[in-house]
């Protein structure tokens, strides 16, 4: 099969994926019950595991694109697609507190005494009195987030010294199919209306991203 043809299937079908794990949210949330939904949401269940699987798909096209781009003597590409590589498999294991409730394993006494839920992950530490989950990975990270997908195309296309530096260091930008997806996902899970709804945000960046990095967009198609 012609490697195009494969890409593109693949997005099709994660895709679709997504929607339907979102309205199978929707589904349990306004149809079933909300215990159900939590279920579906909670710690190690299916939407936390799927968002680590794709979270961990994304770290291996990033391992990918480094072998890809070895011989190229283009370091900086090398610098960014490294730096995808190991932030995205920081990220899955972060997703499921590194396969701590899948082994067993206890948490030690500074993550029992400084983690919001006691596990052995950082994104839950209490510092401070600050929760590192809320002003880091959510505040933050949806500052960054609303940045790249609303307007990085935006400024590349509009602003030469931007293009410049995207094109220098080869950062991976979104089609407009994945600006389309990441917005109908959102809107979907905004409609659930349920606590922990943002576990399907996180899954919606995570199968999202994992389309941008199989296919970016080339700044000079178009």
């Amino acid at each position: 099969m012609d490697i195009k043809k494969l890409i593109t299937s693949t997005e099709m079908v994660v895709g679709a994926a997504l929607l339907i794990f979102i309205a199978y949210g929707l589904y349990l949330g306004h149809l079933v019950g909300v215990d159900e939904f939590w279920e579906y949401v909670r710690e190690d269940g299916p939407a936390e595991w799927a968002t680590a699987l794709f979270l961990f798909f994304s770290s291996l096209i990033g391992v990918y694109r480094v072998f890809q781009y070895r011989k190229l003597k283009k370091p900086l590409w090398l610098i960014t697609w490294g730096a995808m590589a190991v932030l995205f498999f920081f990220a899955a294991g972060e997703e499921i507190s590194w396969g701590q409730r899948v082994f067993g394993i206890e948490s030690s006494d500074f993550f029992l005494e400084n983690n919001k839920q006691a596990e052995t992950n950082l994104h839950n530490l209490i510092v401070g009195g600050q929760n590192l989950n809320i002003l880091i990975f959510s505040r933050l990270m949806f500052l960054v987030l609303i940045i790249y997908f609303v307007f990085s195309r935006i400024l590349v296309l509009k602003v030469p010294a931007i293009r410049r530096l995207v094109n220098q260091f080869r950062v991976p930008l979104p089609k407009k199919q994945h600006l389309i997806l990441m917005g109908v996902s959102t809107v979907m899970v905004l409609l659930i209306s349920l606590k922990k709804e943002s576990e399907l945000h996180e899954l919606s960046f995570a199968m999202v991203f994992f389309m941008i990095f199989l296919n970016p967009y080339e700044i000079d198609q178009d």
